[in-house]
């Protein structure tokens, strides 16, 4: 697990619950860095993204302890054991923890590296992370030129970690989320008078379109880290037709016989009309 955030010359990270400055360019840099990756947050952290959603184009872990929540597009855990546990489904390279000031601290440790964007000013901040610079083990890998947004200078430095505390490590460890990640491409299905087949049909299809679309709570991650019957939790989440691919569509309509039946098109926008 990496951890990325941007610091004053303090470490200053935060001031009432909002960041210390906005750049662009550091807005970009995160979004290059996270895409297709998994991000770990608090629940206050999620609430302070925009609309309070989940992170588009990221597999979402959100730490929350509160009872029976399930959020679209995210992955609930309940606690840090939970959080712990789901994070090593995971190499630790496709995994980042994007804040706020308690998930920096707790999960710190266990980091392999940091992406810390260092801001020359100070932000009179109320929310801080431990400077990298004094910490044992933690050392600069690489840093970019500074750089300058409306006189304000930066440099994007990356830090690594020589000694990072071990996590749990699933024995069924998955680098690939690719079906979850993958671009909802318009599918070619086919419509049989079945009432069976088409409650499946309706099941996978809003599983292909929309992803987690219920979320997954905290009693359900208990469930795939107590009986994930050795499937990778990309693999769990299909074989629950909580996401789907364009091979699980065709699986069921093999089953169904459909081979000759007439196809249609389906899109996320007339998904809807059609069933």
């Amino acid at each position: 697990m990496k951890l990325i955030v941007a610091v004053d010359e303090q470490w200053g990270i935060g001031k009432n619950g909002d960041l210390l400055m906005s750049i662009p360019d550091d807005m970009l840099y995160y979004r290059a860095t996270t895409r297709g990756k998994v991000v770990v947050m608090g629940y206050t952290t999620l609430l302070s993204l925009p609309n309070s959603k989940p992170a588009p184009g990221r597999l979402n872990l959100v730490l929350a302890d509160i009872p029976g929540l399930r959020v679209s597009g995210a992955v609930v855990c309940g606690s840090m054991e939970q959080l712990h546990r789901m994070i090593g489904q995971f190499a630790s390279d496709d995994v980042f923890d994007i804040g706020g000031g308690s998930m920096y601290r707790q999960l710190m440790p266990y980091c392999c590296g940091a992406h810390i964007t260092k801001m020359r000013f100070v932000g009179e901040a109320d929310t801080f992370i431990p400077n990298l610079d004094e910490q044992s083990g933690w050392q600069v890998a690489e840093e970019s030129e500074l750089m300058d947004h409306e006189g304000l200078k930066y440099s994007f430095v990356v830090y690594r970690n020589d000694s990072p505390e071990p996590l749990p490590v699933a024995e069924s460890l998955s680098t690939d989320m690719s079906v979850y990640f993958k671009k909802r491409e318009p599918i070619e299905i086919a419509l049989i008078d079945d009432e069976q087949y088409r409650a499946e049909l309706h099941e996978l299809l809003n599983a292909y379109f929309y992803p987690l679309r219920d979320g997954f709570g905290a009693d359900d991650v208990a469930r795939f880290l107590e009986d994930n019957e050795g499937l990778s939790f990309e693999q769990y989440l299909r074989s629950h037709r909580l996401i789907a691919a364009a091979e699980d569509l065709d699986a069921l309509m093999q089953r169904y016989g459909c081979e000759s039946a007439e196809r249609v098109s389906v899109t996320k926008d007339n998904l809807n009309d059609i069933l």
